[in-house]
């Protein structure tokens, strides 16, 4: 019989009782039964949700307000930070002014304003970026910027296998000139 995929992701937040009881409200809503799909949207603000597995974090969302759908099993979440963490001691952090978050499959797509920062310091900037946690691919079909070592890049998309830190960027990429 196959593995059943783990469910563990917990939500934490060092804040007030009231803030844990709602992230408990959340993950109960999250794990329960099929019949609670029917459930209503839940608004929640101050979420942060962490996914992880043994002792190794691999993603972690933060919105300033978030609705979970229990029928999608997604959050759609406004003022997002999102860190990703491909490997110990790896982080990619993303922040932008909205996104919805998978909690079925730790993937997430990051929409307005985003800009992001690799741990060697390579900047980005698109309208949306993905991240398909299954894939450990963060990548965007979008027109997007990529500052790195001092050169400014623009290109059609890119596209970034996060766990072999492989960063290709698309469609016709040209290099900017500062002035």
């Amino acid at each position: 019989m196959p593995p059943v995929p783990d469910r563990t992701a917990s939500l934490r937040r060092a804040a007030s009782p009231c803030v844990s009881a709602v992230a408990l409200a959340f993950l109960a809503v999250s794990a329960a039964p099929a019949s609670y799909a029917q459930a209503p949207p839940l608004d929640l603000t101050g979420m942060t949700f962490v996914s992880s597995t043994d002792d190794d974090t691999e993603v972690v969302v933060r919105a300033e307000t978030a609705r979970y759908r229990p029928d999608a099993d997604v959050a759609d979440l406004d003022r997002v930070t999102a860190f990703v963490h491909p490997s110990p001691g790896k982080t990619i952090e993303i922040r932008c002014d909205e996104g919805t978050l998978n909690l079925d499959s730790n993937s997430f797509w990051a929409r307005g304003n985003v800009r992001g920062r690799t741990d060697d310091g390579r900047e980005f900037r698109a309208p949306w970026v993905r991240y398909s946690h299954e894939e450990g691919l963060l990548y965007t079909n979008a027109p997007v910027r990529i500052a790195e070592a001092g050169t400014t890049l623009e290109g059609g998309g890119f596209r970034y296998y996060v766990r072999e830190d492989r960063f290709r960027l698309l469609g016709g990429a040209t290099v900017v000139q500062e002035s």
